[in-house]
């Protein structure tokens, strides 16, 4: 590394926050999933400081940013009119009360502490962006590699001066939970016990402390989740120390399949508490734990289904492509499609010759059953000088028959941009495409969870077409050994 060499990876998640920062200032979305990512790569650099006070900062930055991220969501909800949009504002607020508990007192945070007073009085967006805008301006320091220059020996009158101890700092190295890095959204089954693993690094052991206790804090329930507290002593060997232990973790309750997943933190401290405090929490402490069971509460009734159709809702958090109230949306419309295309299979609904018209009149009669969709689906609704097929609350929803045998998703393709193009003209970056293949098949069907995918249409739109293919005309069994 030459000298003074800029920590490019560092400065680029730091680039990357105030980038993300002023986007939402003014006015504009940004992708929640997107911001978590850089919350991770920030608490990532806070490992890679040597100084005790920077790798503070970071922290304190990333677990800001996390706080930030809530309240984007509380501004979309806001304006999509979403139901119960406040929890993400109460959430934030109450997780901010708890940062203020941590970083409040440390003089390194200060700018930060400044820069979000205002966050405990939330009541606009207006009130969000300005917040955004300020905490943008926030200057951070870049960390860079120095050749450390040649000192010229103390003469020997000189008085030697006495080391300065080393910044008491605890970095959190590996935070495993169910053998998945902390970094992940982990996925545990409620009300079973699962290991997590944990190991830290402390730079130094205070005069006076008799143990390094490590204790999980949320703005969740407390009765939500049970979460080890780990407990050190003094090693025996020379600092800096490296501890590694072994706990459990545990979600008292389940959550439903539109939830965000819980997220937790670990604090540390040495005790007594009259004990001197670390100066540094650094770096992947912050757990997020989904606790979705799909055994215990299917989705559509179909195991691989249920699978692709939480991977398909990661994956639009991930990228932003869908607010919170459209995910919703497309989250009812998968459930009853993606129940029709297992029972395609295992029924073979879709039996002898089907027309286009006759599938939609089927698909809108399937779909209305669902109270939660009966009569927001509209049919025929004009878009891009055109009409989709089915809609609902603006996504779009378009059918197609072949008689020609889909053997792989690309083969899906062709139909895609039409789909997207209604997309486009309703403001929307996600459609759906349903296609029921009548071929005449002398072959086994494939899974139905293999039927459903994402196709992106192509660029400029770049919409995400959820594609989904019913497979009709099905040959039974007996008649495949003939």
């Amino acid at each position: 590394m030459q000298r003074d060499a800029i920590l490019s990876q560092v400065f680029f998640a730091r680039i990357q926050a105030v980038e993300a920062l002023r986007k939402l200032g003014g006015g504009e979305v940004f992708s929640a999933e997107l911001l978590r990512q850089i919350c991770t790569e920030l608490d990532d650099a806070s490992l890679r400081y040597g100084r005790a006070s920077t790798a503070t900062l970071y922290g304190a930055f990333a677990a800001l940013l996390r706080i930030v991220l809530s309240l984007a969501e509380w501004r979309q909800a806001v304006l999509d009119a979403a139901p119960d949009g406040d929890r993400f504002l109460r959430s934030a607020v109450e997780r901010h009360r708890l940062w203020l508990k941590e970083f409040g007192e440390k003089d390194v945070a200060k700018s930060l502490v400044d820069a979000s007073a205002l966050l405990q009085s939330v009541a606009t967006i207006a009130d969000f962006e300005s917040i955004c805008k300020t905490l943008a301006g926030i200057p951070l320091p870049i960390g860079v590699f120095s050749e450390e220059r040649l000192r010229i020996p103390a003469g020997p009158k000189q008085v030697e001066e006495r080391p300065r101890p080393t910044e008491l700092s605890v970095a959190f190295v590996k935070f495993q939970l169910g053998g998945q890095p902390a970094a992940n959204i982990h996925h545990l089954v409620p009300r079973e016990l699962h290991d997590m693993e944990i190991e830290v690094r402390v730079s130094r052991w205070p005069e006076g402390a008799t143990h390094l206790v490590l204790t999980p804090i949320s703005a969740e329930p407390r009765s939500t989740y049970e979460l080890s507290e780990f407990t050190f002593t003094k090693p025996s060997t020379e600092p800096p120390y490296t501890l590694i232990q072994t706990g459990r973790a545990a979600l008292q309750i389940a959550q439903g399949l539109k939830s965000r997943p819980f997220e937790f933190k670990y604090t540390a401290a040495f005790q007594p508490a009259s004990a001197e405090q670390p100066v540094a929490v650094v770096g992947h402490r912050t757990l997020l734990v989904e606790g979705f069971d799909i055994r215990a509460n299917s989705i559509t009734g179909y195991q691989p289904v249920d699978e692709k159709i939480l991977l398909i809702r990661d994956l639009l958090r991930r990228e932003g492509w869908a607010n919170a109230q459209e995910l919703s949306d497309i989250l009812e419309l998968l459930t009853s499609l993606g129940n029709l295309a297992g029972r395609a299979v295992q029924d073979a609904v879709f039996d002898g010759a089907w027309g286009e018209k006759e599938f939609q009149a089927y698909v809108r009669r399937d779909l209305r059953q669902s109270p939660r969709i009966g009569s927001d689906l509209e049919e025929h609704a004009a878009a891009a000088g055109g009409f989709t097929d089915l809609s609902l609350r603006g996504i779009t929803i378009e059918l197609k028959e072949t008689d020609k045998r889909i053997k792989q998703m690309e083969d899906c393709r062709k139909y895609v941009e039409q789909a997207a193009s209604y997309a486009v003209a309703k403001g929307r970056r996600v459609a759906l495409l349903c296609i029921l293949d009548t071929s005449a098949k002398n072959s086994a069907p494939w899974s139905a969870a293999d039927g459903i995918d994402v196709l992106m249409s192509a660029p400029p739109a770049n919409v995400a077409v959820i594609t989904l293919v019913i497979q009709g005309n099905i040959t039974r069994p007996s008649k495949l050994s003939r």
